[in-house]
C-alpha cells in the first residue's frame, strides 16, 4: 500500500469519526422524516378510527330505527288479530255457543288469506267450528296455549308459536284467548292461527344482506318470527342462546361468538307496548363496513407510499448533509487553528493533543505547543510543559476534573468557562476556551481578574443603598422570594417589618437635607444594632426602611425585634449644624405565611399595618389585619374627595378678629379655612389639615386660601367698609417654596387691594430651614408690603438670636401658655418673658385662645398688645365679619364672649 492510498485511508477513517461523533448532523434528516411519517401515520389512523366509529353509529340508529318502524307495523298486525278475537268471543257469547265461522267468513269479517285459521274449540279440546276444513278430529289439549288457558294461568289474548299446526300443518304463530261463561269459568279456546310469513313482510320492503336477520321474540327470547338474508336458513337457530333484553329498547354490538356463523352482528329491538313481543333486528358488522374497509385499503396504501417515499428522501439527504458538514469542519479547523495562532500572541496558548487506549477512548492528553504567556497564567515555563501529560502535572481529583472538560471539549468540539487559578497566593480568574482541532485540542487562556473584580464591585453596588451602605430595593426583590422558597420547603415561618421614620419631613424642612441624610443614616446604623444575626436590614428609600426577620417562631418573636427598634430610636440625633432632632418610627408588622405566601403581599401588607401604627399615635408597632387594608381604602379615598374638594374650590374662610387688649378695637382678623364638604357638611381644619400635609395638597389649599382672603378684602372695600388687614396662615411647606413671594404678589395685584391689608402667619418650624433663605424669603415677602407674624409662638425650637435675625412684626403667644394664666405667678412670669422679648424686638404681642375676663384682665397688666380667642369671637362666616367692621370696637367688661359694641 503506497502513501498516497494511506493517506486516503487515514482521510476515510478521520471522516467516519467525525460523523459518528456529530450524529446530530447526519441523522436530522432520518429524524425529520421519521417524525413526518409518523404523523402521517397517526393521523391516517386516526382518521380511520373516527370513521369506523361514525359508521358503527350510524348502523346502530339505522338499526334501532328498522326496529322501531317494524314494531310499530307488528302492534298494528296483532291489535288487528286481537280486535278479531275480541269481536268473536262476543259473538260466540250472544249466540249462546251457536255461531259458526263459516257465517262470519261469508259476511267479510275476517282477511281473505290461505293460510289463515281461525277456530274455536270447547272446554275438551272438541273443534267446535273452523274457517279451515279438517279430517278428523284435531285434538289440542296438549298444546301449552290451550292449557295455560284453561288453567288460568293466564289471561287476555296469549301468542305463541308452533312448529307445526294441527289444522293448517304449517309453522304459525298462536292468538289464542279462552272463552268464559256467564260465571266467569273456562269455557272453551278461541284459536287464530298465522303464518309468521305475515309478521314479517315488513322487510319485504328493505333491503335485507345476505348475513341480516330480522325476527319477532317474546319477552323470554323465544323465536316467533324471522327472516333472514340468503346466507342464512335457520333464524332460530342462529344465535347460540335465547336473547332477553333487559330494556324496552335499545341497540348494542355482539360480538362474534354469541352467533353461529361467528359473524359480529349490530341488534336492535324494540318491545311492542301492549303485547309481549319484541322486534329484533341484527345487521352484519362486516356487510356494513364494507365501503369503509375499501376506504381503508385506499388510506392505508397512500400511507405506505408516503413512507416509502420519505425513506428515500431521509437516504438523500443524510448523504448529502454528511458531505456538508464534513466540509464545514474541515474549512472551521483551519480557520480556528489559523485564528488561534494569530490571536493567541496576547493571551495563553496552548495545544494537546489526545492519547486513546486500545478501546479507543482518550486516556490522557499531551501538551504539544504553548506560549510564555499561557505558561505564565499555570505558574510554569513554557519549556517545562512541552511534551508533558495532563497526568504529570494534575493527580487525584484534580486530573479527573481536568480530563472531564477536556473529553467534553473533544466531543463536543468546543467549550468556554471560567476557573479560578491561585498564584503566589494571589487568586486569578481565568477564561478558559477549548476548540477541538483535528485529533486535539487548542486552548486559549485569558486573565479576567480584574473584569471580575468589577463585576462583583457592580454587584455589590447594585445591591447598597449609596447613603446609608444597607442593602437596597434591588437586594430585597432578589433576597425575599429566595427566603420565601426556603422558608416554604422548610415550613418554616418569618417576619417583614416595615419602618417609616415620623414626621422625617420637618427635619428636611427645617434643618435642612443634609441633618435629614445624617438621621437616615444613624437610623440604620441604630436598627441594624438591635438585630438578631440572619436578620437584615434593607433601606428602600425616603424615610422607609424594612427589616427581614429570618426566623419567627411566634409573634413575640417580632414584637421584641420592633421593641427594641422603637427603643434604640428614642434617643435625639446628633446631626450637623448642632442640631438635635427627636425622630421615632412606625413599624407595621407582617408574618409568613399568616399574612401572605408573595414577597409582594408581605411587602405591601407590612406598608398596610405602618400606616396603621402611624394612625394610632405613630412612634409604635402594628400587626397587619385584613381591615386594615379597608382602613388604606378609607384613606385613599378621603385623598381622592380632597383632591376633588381643591378642583372644585370647596373651601371657605371664617375670620376670627384680633383686638386691642386695652380698649377693644378691632386690629386685624385671621382667616381660618374650613371645607364645605358636599355631603358633610362644614369640615373642621383638624379633620383634614394633617391629610393634606401628608398628601402635599396644603400647598394647592394655602394657594386658595390666599387667593380668597385677598378677593374677600377687595369684596369689602368695593361695599365701602372700612377694612382691617386679615391674615391667612401659610404651612412650612408652602413657605419652603420659592413661589410665596409669586403667589402672594399676583393675587394681591389681581384683586388690587394694598399690601398692608395682608399678612402672612408662619410657624416655628418654618424658622429652623436653612436660616440664610428663610431670611432671604421672609425679606422679599416683607418687602411687597406684607406684615409677617409668628404663629403659635413657644411649641417649636426656636430660638431668640433667630428671633433677633429674622425682620418679624408679630409675636402670636400660643394658646397653652395664655391658658397657664390660671395657675399662678409662674404661668405670669413665663409670659411676661415673652411680651419684654418681643417689646425688645419692637415686635407685636397677640395672646392665642384668650376664653375668660380673668386671662384678659392678666394679660392688660402684663403689657400685652393684642388678644385673640372665644372671649372676643368665635371665628364666623365673611357676612357676620362684615358687623366687626362697621362697630370697630368690642366691650372688654363682660364675663360672656361680646359682640361688637
Amino acid at each position: 500500500m503506497d502513501n498516497q492510498e494511506t493517506d486516503e485511508l487515514r482521510s476515510a477513517l478521520a471522516q467516519l469519526r467525525f460523523l459518528k461523533g456529530n450524529m446530530r448532523h447526519v441523522a436530522a434528516w432520518p429524524l425529520l422524516c421519521l417524525c413526518i411519517a409518523a404523523l402521517a401515520w397517526v393521523l391516517t389512523l386516526s382518521h380511520l378510527a373516527s370513521e369506523k366509529r361514525r359508521v358503527n353509529d350510524a348502523a346502530l340508529l339505522d338499526a334501532q330505527a328498522l326496529a322501531t318502524s317494524y314494531a310499530e307495523q307488528l302492534s298494528r298486525s296483532v291489535e288487528q288479530i286481537d280486535r278479531i278475537t275480541l269481536n268473536l268471543a262476543y259473538h260466540w257469547k250472544r249466540s249462546g255457543g251457536t255461531m259458526r265461522l263459516e257465517d262470519q267468513a261469508g259476511q267479510g269479517l275476517f282477511p281473505d288469506h290461505p293460510d289463515l285459521s281461525i277456530a274455536i274449540y270447547d272446554r275438551s279440546g272438541k273443534l267446535l267450528t273452523s274457517l279451515l276444513a279438517t279430517q278428523g278430529r284435531v285434538d289440542i289439549t296438549d298444546r301449552n296455549y290451550f292449557q295455560a288457558q284453561r288453567d288460568g294461568r293466564i289471561s287476555g289474548l296469549h301468542i305463541e308459536s308452533v312448529k307445526r299446526g294441527r289444522i293448517t300443518g304449517k309453522p304459525s304463530v298462536i292468538f289464542s284467548r279462552a272463552l268464559k261463561d256467564d260465571a266467569g269459568r273456562f269455557n272453551g279456546l278461541l284459536y287464530v292461527a298465522v303464518p309468521p310469513a305475515i309478521l314479517a313482510s315488513f322487510y319485504e320492503k328493505a333491503v335485507l344482506g345476505a348475513n341480516d336477520a330480522m325476527g319477532i321474540v317474546s319477552r323470554e327470547g323465544e323465536f316467533i318470527a324471522a327472516r333472514t338474508g340468503s346466507n342464512l336458513s335457520d333464524p332460530g337457530a342462529l344465535a347460540r342462546r335465547p336473547e332477553v333484553f333487559s330494556a324496552a329498547q335499545g341497540s348494542r354490538l355482539v360480538a362474534g361468538q354469541e352467533f353461529t356463523d361467528q359473524r359480529a352482528r349490530i341488534v336492535a329491538w324494540d318491545s311492542l307496548a301492549r303485547y309481549p313481543l319484541v322486534s329484533m333486528v341484527a345487521l352484519s358488522e362486516e356487510d356494513i363496513h364494507l365501503p369503509f374497509t375499501a376506504q381503508k385499503r385506499n388510506y392505508i396504501g397512500m400511507a405506505t407510499s408516503a413512507s416509502l417515499l420519505l425513506l428515500v428522501v431521509a437516504t438523500l439527504g443524510s448523504v448529502l448533509s454528511g458531505r456538508l458538514v464534513w466540509r464545514k469542519h474541515q474549512a472551521a479547523a483551519i480557520a480556528d487553528t489559523y485564528r488561534l495562532a494569530i490571536e493567541g500572541a496576547r493571551e495563553g496558548f496552548f495545544m494537546a493533543r489526545a492519547l486513546y487506549g486500545k478501546q479507543r477512548n482518550i486516556t490522557d492528553f499531551v501538551l504539544e505547543n504553548c506560549n510564555e504567556q499561557g505558561a505564565r497564567m499555570l505558574g510554569f515555563r513554557a519549556s517545562d510543559l512541552l511534551d508533558v501529560r495532563f497526568s504529570q502535572i494534575y493527580q487525584g481529583r484534580q486530573l479527573a476534573k481536568v480530563m472531564a472538560i477536556f473529553v467534553t471539549a473533544m466531543e463536543a468540539g468546543f467549550r468556554e468557562d471560567e476557573f479560578r487559578q491561585v498564584h503566589d497566593g494571589r487568586i486569578n480568574w481565568i477564561h478558559r476556551r477549548l476548540v477541538r482541532s483535528g485529533d486535539g485540542v487548542a486552548i486559549t487562556l485569558r486573565d479576567i481578574s480584574e473584569a471580575k473584580a468589577h463585576e462583583q464591585a457592580l454587584e455589590v453596588l447594585g445591591n447598597t443603598d449609596a447613603l446609608t451602605s444597607l442593602n437596597n430595593r434591588h437586594w430585597l426583590t432578589s433576597y425575599l422570594p429566595a427566603a420565601l422558597a426556603d422558608a416554604r420547603r422548610q415550613n418554616a415561618r418569618l417576619a417583614v417589618l416595615y419602618l417609616d421614620l415620623d414626621d422625617f419631613k420637618d427635619v428636611n424642612n427645617t434643618m435642612g437635607h443634609d441633618a435629614g441624610d445624617d438621621v437616615l443614616c444613624q437610623a440604620g446604623q441604630r436598627i441594624q444594632s438591635v438585630l438578631r444575626p440572619g436578620d437584615h436590614v434593607v433601606r428602600l428609600g425616603g424615610d422607609e426602611f424594612t427589616v427581614l426577620l429570618s426566623r419567627v417562631d411566634a409573634r413575640e418573636d417580632a414584637v421584641r425585634v420592633a421593641a427594641r427598634i422603637l427603643n434604640v430610636l428614642e434617643a435625639p440625633f446628633q446631626v450637623c449644624g448642632g442640631f438635635a432632632p427627636k425622630v421615632r418610627a412606625s413599624v407595621g408588622i407582617s408574618l409568613y405565611p399568616d399574612d401572605g405566601g408573595s414577597a409582594e403581599a408581605l411587602l405591601k401588607h407590612a406598608d398596610t399595618a405602618m400606616y396603621a401604627a402611624k394612625n394610632e399615635g405613630k412612634a409604635r408597632y402594628a400587626f397587619y389585619a385584613p381591615e386594615l387594608t379597608e382602613e388604606i381604602v378609607r384613606r385613599v379615598s378621603n385623598e381622592s374627595a380632597l383632591r376633588r374638594a381643591v378642583e372644585d374650590r370647596q373651601f371657605l374662610l371664617y375670620y376670627q378678629p384680633r383686638v386691642n387688649a386695652v380698649n377693644g378695637e378691632l386690629l386685624s382678623m385671621e382667616a381660618l379655612v374650613r371645607w364645605a364638604h358636599p355631603e358633610r357638611g362644614m369640615v373642621p381644619p383638624l379633620e383634614f389639615i394633617p391629610l393634606a400635609e401628608q398628601t402635599g395638597l396644603i400647598i394647592d389649599i394655602g394657594r386658595l386660601v390666599i387667593e380668597q382672603a385677598c378677593a374677600q378684602v377687595a369684596a369689602w372695600q368695593a361695599r365701602g367698609l372700612r377694612v382691617v388687614p386679615v391674615s391667612v396662615n401659610v404651612s412650612p411647606a408652602q413657605f419652603a417654596q420659592s413661589s410665596l413671594k409669586e403667589v402672594i404678589a399676583e393675587a394681591i395685584a389681581r384683586h388690587r387691594i394694598r399690601a398692608s391689608l395682608l399678612e402672612i402667619e408662619i410657624t416655628e418650624s418654618c424658622m429652623m430651614q436653612d436660616s440664610d433663605r428663610v431670611a432671604e424669603d421672609i425679606a422679599a415677602v416683607k418687602a411687597l408690603g406684607v406684615r409677617i407674624s409668628v404663629d403659635d409662638f413657644g411649641t417649636g425650637y426656636s430660638s431668640l438670636s433667630q428671633l433677633q435675625r429674622l425682620d418679624l412684626d408679630v409675636l402670636k403667644v400660643d394658646r397653652a401658655f395664655t391658658q397657664a394664666l390660671d395657675g399662678g405667678k409662674q404661668g405670669e412670669a413665663f409670659f411676661m418673658t415673652i411680651v419684654s422679648m418681643a417689646h425688645i424686638l419692637d415686635m407685636q404681642v397677640v395672646a392665642e385662645g384668650v376664653e375668660t375676663l380673668e386671662q384678659l384682665k392678666i394679660l392688660q397688666t402684663l403689657g400685652c398688645n393684642e388678644v385673640q380667642g372665644y372671649f372676643i369671637s368665635r371665628p364666623v362666616p365673611a357676612a357676620q365679619a362684615e358687623t366687626f367692621m362697621a362697630q370697630r370696637y368690642f366691650q372688654l367688661q363682660t364675663q360672656r364672649p361680646l359682640q361688637p359694641a
